[in-house]
């Protein structure tokens, strides 16, 4: 394989994402790390160009095959994080009976390796480890080896994240997590190096040590098992008796949103920073219809956004914005590019337009939209998951990096760029001839810049002069950088994420006035409606690549894609997409609705592996499933005036109040929805 760098830190799931499960197992589990096994450290408007040349998984694939490589299993599969592995001596198996059944008659237990084909970590993970024969030797002797796409099963990632959590303190990809023969877990983690080193165990190590624990404390590890599944299980289904909101609820939330949000430089929490689309919608909801917290909602809401619009996160060349930051300022991200990302960001800043019409929201709206139907959209109308944060650096062939498509030296700008633009390039985006990358502990970025708006131009109006000059910059870069060698292109096509990009799309072209983001949104919805729903049966489908739809749906591609097909229909009226959106919402009463309790689970019970289903409330990377629910029937209300759909939402919102009164903050996104109850 050619070489690479690896010198970032993981996929970080981040603090928000998964503190709010925390605190339940915290509170369920007391002393429950003296019973874990094994301690383990835990490795987070642009100018338009022709269609780009994607550099998918099939290149990966067809260079192996000329390698003469010998494939596993997982070369039948399709999802691309699969196939990457799918050359591996690892003997890899799908999530399935076949690999249950092979645990079960060779008694032995089951490595579960979760992740996704964009993750700078799994990329490490899979090059040190499963790669590597002597490891791979281990894996196949003591355990059968199961590979997981987090993004097409996102209800098995549910499960054993709340696991990885429990036991080890904290999530994210690529996840490695030790179940007996029942699923249950018993020991996990995240990124494990081959070797020990650095505080991080090594695979080398664990393995013959967890084989050993299996061989020969069996009791112990299954009782071990059975309270980690029972303690996920409890707080994954956790009820309350509450049935409505408390009084001062709006006040709890803002305050507890206050508490953790930088006056500095904007958004939530400390360092690694995540866009918060969650809360973003509540800040709205506030500032729209809260007069008593107006000014203090709208401050941080533009605060934060125009601080990532400025920052390293928004790609100020080609548009877009980066998974998350690595730091405070939001200057050096994670260099990911998720279509959920560009989704949910952009109806952020088309809201806030709404309320403060900047043309920097506006701009920064469309520059991702364009972005996304330049280098994310296939021919058909779907839209793709994922670009890579690595790739081939442009200045040594077969090295890859993290960031080297994003990257620029002072010398190719040198190159490329007239002296007056040059000159002005470097004031306005802060660039410097030895680089601008301050924070880079491991020397990852030396003499490379990342452009971001100085502080200098942050609040003055350019001129027309320096606008010109700018666009000639963009224009000029995002031509060299198109002849770079390509970040890996993850080219399935989500159903949610897809109903996420088709809302994006029709609340931008209905509030900028332009058919062309409204006839995206219907290429897309068109191509959902042919290529995702199965005809006999009229469910969904989770995803669909090459061609190939399959994976059953999950409460998350329901709810977004109802909800793209509603801000479709508030867009262009045609009483088709509302159709079709209330013959989903009917379907998912049948697949998701828990009759029992209210409120609807993650996953249909199709899957009978699965340890539990849980009833998302709380936001993490996305927002709850159920807040989309609940916002979705709201608003099917308003449209139809048929009062079934409020009574099911008012019993939606009383079977989470509790919940939310609990830690409101944590449910923005169901706060945010909950203003159509008013």
């Amino acid at each position: 394989m050619p070489k690479r760098q690896y010198v970032r830190q993981p996929c970080w799931l981040g603090i928000y994402e998964w503190g709010v499960m925390m605190k339940f197992l915290i509170k369920t589990v007391p002393g429950l790390c003296g019973l874990i096994l094994l301690a383990v450290a835990t490795g987070l408007a642009n100018p338009a160009l022709s269609a780009v040349e994607q550099n998918t998984v099939e290149n990966y694939l067809a260079k192996a095959r000329a390698r003469g490589e010998k494939p596993n299993r997982l070369l039948n599969e399709s999802s691309p994080y699969l196939l990457q592995h799918a050359y591996n001596p690892v003997d890899w198996y799908p999530w399935g009976e076949a690999a249950f059944a092979k645990a079960r008659k060779e008694n032995k237990p089951i490595f579960l390796s979760i992740g996704y084909s964009t993750c700078h970590w799994c990329h490490v993970m899979e090059h040190e480890s499963f790669e590597n024969r002597e490891i791979a030797a281990l894996i196949n002797q003591y355990f059968v080896a199961i590979k997981v796409d987090r993004e097409e099963r996102p209800d098995i990632d549910n499960v054993y994240m709340a696991a990885t959590q429990l036991i080890n303190g904290a999530g994210g990809w690529p996840m490695t997590v030790f179940l007996n023969q029942q699923l249950q877990p018993f020991h996990a983690g995240t990124y494990f190096p081959p070797e020990t080193r650095g505080g991080y165990r090594g695979l080398k190590e664990l393995l013959p040590e967890i084989h050993q624990l299996w061989s020969k404390q069996r009791q112990r590890v299954d009782a071990v098992a059975m309270q980690v599944t029972d303690r996920i299980r409890n707080a994954g289904l956790a009820k309350s008796a509450t049935t409505k909101l408390d009084k001062n609820i709006h006040a709890r939330a803002l305050q507890d949103i206050a508490a953790s949000y930088d006056d500095q430089d904007g958004g939530f929490g400390a360092a690694p920073k995540f866009p918060r689309p969650g809360i973003f919608a509540y800040l709205l909801t506030l500032a729209v219809q809260n007069q008593a917290m107006s000014e203090n909602a709208k401050r941080m809401m533009q605060k934060t956004l125009t601080r990532m619009a400025e920052g390293g996160i928004f790609d100020q060349i080609g548009g877009g914005f980066h998974r998350y930051s690595v730091d405070a300022q939001w200057l050096v991200p994670h260099f990911e590019k998720m279509l959920y990302t560009q989704a949910l960001m952009t109806t952020s800043y088309v809201n806030l337009y709404q309320l403060n019409q900047q043309s920097m929201y506006k701009d920064v709206a469309q520059a991702t939209l364009d972005f996304v139907l330049r280098e994310m959209t296939s021919p058909q109308g779907g839209f793709y998951s994922a670009l890579d944060a690595d790739s081939e650096r442009p200045d040594k062939k077969g090295e890859h990096a993290e960031g080297a498509f994003y990257l620029w030296s002072d010398i190719e700008l040198e190159k490329l760029l007239s002296v007056d633009e040059l000159k002005f390039s470097r004031a306005y985006y802060n660039l410097r001839k030895d680089g601008n990358i301050d924070s880079d502990p491991q020397n990852e970025f030396a003499g490379l810049n990342i452009f971001h708006v100085s502080e200098d131009y942050a609040s003055i109006a350019l001129t027309k002069t320096q606008t010109a000059l700018l666009a000639s910059v963009r224009q000029k870069l995002l031509e060299a950088r198109s002849h770079r060698p390509r970040p890996h292109l993850d080219d399935k096509i989500v159903t949610a994420w897809n109903g996420m990009m088709i809302s994006a799309l029709a609340q931008a072209g209905l509030v900028f006035s332009d058919e062309k983001y409204i006839r995206a949104a219907i290429k897309s919805a068109n191509f959902l409606r042919s290529q995702l729903i199965d005809e006999r049966t009229g469910n969904l489908y989770r995803r669909t690549r090459s061609g190939e739809a399959g994976v059953d749906a999950v409460l998350g591609d329901y709810v977004w894609f109802i909800r793209g097909l509603l801000d479709l229909y508030h867009a262009n009226a045609d009483k088709s997409w509302l159709d079709l959106a209330i013959r989903l919402s009917e379907k998912q009463n049948l697949l998701f609705l828990d009759q029992a309790n209210g409120g609807y689970f993650d996953a249909s019970d199709t899957d009978t592996n699965l340890l539990f289903r849980s009833r998302p409330v709380y936001d993490g990377a996305l927002p709850a499933e159920n807040a989309i629910a609940l916002e979705n029937l709201y608003d099917l209300h308003a449209i139809t005036k048929a009062t079934q759909w409020k009574k099911n939402a008012d019993r939606l919102l009383g079977t989470f109040a509790g919940t939310i009164n609990n830690d409101p903050s944590a449910a923005a996104m169901m706060l945010s929805a909950a203003k159509y109850s008013l």
